[in-house]
């Protein structure tokens, strides 16, 4: 049956690009992101999933929107659509530490810096030969190259839940 995305409620982005229009629809319970290869007017959709290692969260995906375009009410987001809160704060401060390694305006952080800024604010860390053998260096030294492996490409696994 062909399905109007016109008559979204609530349509958050949407571009037409040479390779098809990507198209982000707004939903009570999550956003559902689309991209449509080729526009035809009055044809149905139809939908080609990759098949990988994220192929259940992308059926579970394809099944919500497809509920959706029944009628179905909003439901709960299945695991692994959204970060936890704890996985969002972690997240939040990988950024935060790879901001402040990249900074290119001034001089980049040193481990310290991060590590009382980041890591542990509001706390005392040593400094010289105790921050040295420190079990907060090795744990900021460890945060900071997972966020580099983020940025080197480590942020797809998110992508897969």
């Amino acid at each position: 049956m062909p399905v109007d995305l016109a008559d979204w409620p609530i349509i958050l982005n949407d571009r037409t690009l040479t390779s098809g229009r990507h198209i982000v629809l707004g939903d009570i319970d999550g956003p559902h992101r689309l991209w449509i290869r080729d526009i035809v007017a009055g044809q149905p959709l139809a939908y080609v999933v990759v098949r990988d290692g994220a192929l259940p969260l992308r059926l579970a995906a394809l099944q919500r929107f497809d509920r959706r375009l029944a009628g179905a009410p909003p439901a709960k987001l299945p695991p692994g659509f959204q970060p936890t809160p704890f996985q969002r704060r972690r997240l939040s401060m990988l950024l935060a530490i790879l901001d402040a390694s990249l900074d290119r305006a001034g001089s980049p952080s040193t481990t310290h810096d991060i590590a009382r800024r980041y890591v542990y604010p509001g706390m005392t860390i040593g400094r010289g030969s105790e921050w040295k053998s420190s079990a907060e260096r090795r744990r900021t030294q460890r945060l900071i190259d997972e966020a580099f492996a983020l940025m080197r490409g480590g942020y797809r696994t998110l992508l897969r839940g």
